[in-house]
């Protein structure tokens, strides 16, 4: 019987959730009754694999694998009811997206930092965003969907650091990435032309200069 992505996905993610609650309560985590697991396959290069690709296409050897926590599709309703705060709700999401963005970007910025950790930034920073009064104010499960939006299109490139207080548990890094070209639009720095053009030089090509070296 041939599995699919996206039916693998939420029956690992089934298996593991007592095992790592268990784990993490051991480690004086407590983790709130309306967080679910989410478990993603991801390739060697941590890009997402396609839902509907069979599950034979995916190797522990070679691909990743993501866990992480997230409200519960009823606790997301509850606290995150769609409001449009744009012309339409594709405009909002790109709108809370470059202000991520934008913020994310102080961050790094900030003297004496040498890294942006992803829980302070998300606990800490995002929730102090200005935002003017009467408009749309995003909640934390707005936020974690942004986030979790730019780090699927890579305008976010996630890391780990070493945690001098406690080096069993490497710290979670967050930074943008500065050559995706939706990044550059948002921060006003458009980069030059990267792309490689080759230069021809005259003579024989360097292929038969080689060969002819080789005999």
């Amino acid at each position: 019987m041939n599995v699919r992505i996206d039916q693998l996905e939420p029956e690992l993610a089934q298996k593991l959730v007592s095992p790592l609650r268990n784990i993490l309560h051991e480690l004086r985590y407590t983790l709130p009754g309306q967080y679910q697991l989410r478990v993603s396959l991801l390739d060697a290069k941590g890009r997402k694999k396609r839902s509907d690709a069979s599950a034979e296409n995916w190797s522990p050897e070679s691909g990743r694998i993501e866990i992480r926590f997230e409200p519960a599709p009823e606790t997301q309703k509850m606290v995150a009811p769609e409001v449009s705060y744009g012309a339409d709700k594709r405009s909002s999401s790109d709108s809370l997206q470059a202000r991520l963005l934008q913020a994310l970007n102080r961050a790094e910025s900030t003297p004496g930092w040498n890294f942006v950790s992803l829980k302070k930034f998300r606990d800490e920073i995002l929730p102090g965003e200005p935002f003017e009064p009467g408009t749309f104010q995003p909640t934390d499960v707005h936020w974690q969907e942004a986030i979790r939006s730019a780090i699927d299109k890579r305008l976010i490139l996630v890391g780990k650091v070493p945690n001098p207080k406690s080096p069993q548990f490497p710290v979670t890094s967050i930074r943008l990435n500065r050559l995706m070209p939706e990044v550059q639009a948002v921060l006003g720095h458009p980069m030059k032309d990267l792309d490689f053009h080759p230069i021809r030089i005259k003579g024989e090509p360097l292929s038969a200069i080689i060969l002819r070296e080789r005999r």
